[in-house]
């Protein structure tokens, strides 16, 4: 009853976010005289239809189908939506097509919409929490270095404002064989990685070491990251040319630690972020409020979905579901010290702690 319950609320945002006015769990009486209870009935342009919610264990079946078709037919509903959160049988999907007027949804597809309504792709600026010139200040106030711990050694000279290309990922991560657990990350349009939090007041861009790296060895360093290996283990399963090309662009990479020579044994280093850190992001895009037009400069893509959808999968076996582009503001401090050497610092500007963004693309 409760993830009947659950599923219907899920099927309820999602209507709510298409604008559609409706009526939960409506009882209607037919033409005949009888009464049929429907999860949902909604009036559009076009009229009245329902929807029926299916939370269940196993694809739903043709029955399922036909019911919904004629309580749509018996109220005079112009058509029937099945939502299922298990998928439909073949047969199920056969009928509907026959039927003309009964519309199949699956769980992904109903969160892929709600995904991409929220985002409002019409509006896919972020609101910036601070001014640049709050920036600039709160940047020299925390993080410019000082001199007998009282006196400024740097000042805040200016700050440069710009919007940079984020794609929205939702995805299924492996967490274990042949099960995946749903995702969201953040890839940067500029660089195609992934973002991630790497402790308080940090951002980064995860798994710069992989971005270069061939595929083929990609994927072999994903399935033994964090584990000792032997040279005779990879030869065995990939062939001798594997292991040297995956000891060439690993171990300049750090990411290779040498145990043992006889027999030659050796870890390869993990340096995939955790999901917590790579979602987190997320969440600070989504409450951000989002605007039509941008306040600065907008920074071009330089990597397209794409290309970023196919790293994801080789670095991560992810199985990417949608990608969606939102533009975030970034301010880009200039700090001088007394001597006249200058450093920059890059702070999120959709976030109101004060958050360093450590890339060299703005």
């Amino acid at each position: 009853m409760d993830k009947g319950r659950a599923f219907e609320d899920l099927v309820e945002l999602w209507l709510s976010t298409r604008g559609l006015a409706y009526e939960r769990r409506a009882r209607v009486q037919t033409l005949i005289g009888y009464i049929v209870e429907v999860d949902f009935l909604v009036r559009d342009s076009r009229g009245v239809f329902i929807v029926e919610a299916k939370n269940l264990e196993k694809p739903v079946d043709r029955d399922v189908v036909l019911k919904a078709w004629s309580n749509a037919s018996s109220i005079r509903a112009y058509k029937a939506v099945v939502v299922s959160a298990s998928g439909f049988t073949e047969p199920a999907v056969m009928l509907a097509r026959k039927l003309g007027n009964v519309e199949l949804y699956t769980l992904d597809d109903v969160m892929s919409e709600i995904e991409y309504m929220r985002l409002r792709p019409e509006a896919p600026y972020i609101e910036p929490a601070m001014t640049p010139f709050s920036a600039l200040k709160r940047v020299e106030g925390s993080l410019a270095e000082k001199r007998f711990f009282i006196f400024k050694a740097e000042r805040g000279e200016s700050v440069e404002a710009a919007y940079i290309p984020l794609y929205y990922v939702r995805l299924d991560v492996p967490v274990g064989r042949n099960k995946y657990v749903t995702a969201r990350l953040l890839a940067s349009a500029l660089t195609g990685l992934p973002i991630a939090y790497g402790g308080p007041g940090r951002l980064y861009e995860a798994l710069e070491a992989l971005a270069s790296v061939p595929r083929d060895v990609v994927e072999v360093y994903r399935v033994y990251a964090g584990k000792r290996v032997s040279r005779i283990d990879i030869v065995n399963a990939y062939g001798e040319s594997l292991w040297v090309r995956l000891m060439r662009h690993l171990a300049p990479r750090g990411l290779v630690m040498r145990l043992s020579e006889r027999p030659l044994t050796v870890e390869l280093i993990n340096i995939y972020p955790r999901i917590e850190d790579l979602e987190k992001p997320v969440e600070t895009i989504e409450q951000a409020p989002k605007r039509v037009k941008p306040l600065f400069d907008t920074r071009e893509p330089l990597y397209s979905p794409g290309s970023v959808r196919m790293f994801l999968e080789a670095a991560l076996a992810a199985k990417v579901k949608t990608i969606n582009t939102v533009y975030a503001p970034i301010f880009k401090v200039k700090l001088v010290d007394n001597k006249g050497a200058y450093r920059h610092v890059n702070i999120a500007g959709w976030i109101r702690d004060l958050t360093v963004y450590e890339t060299k693309y703005i």
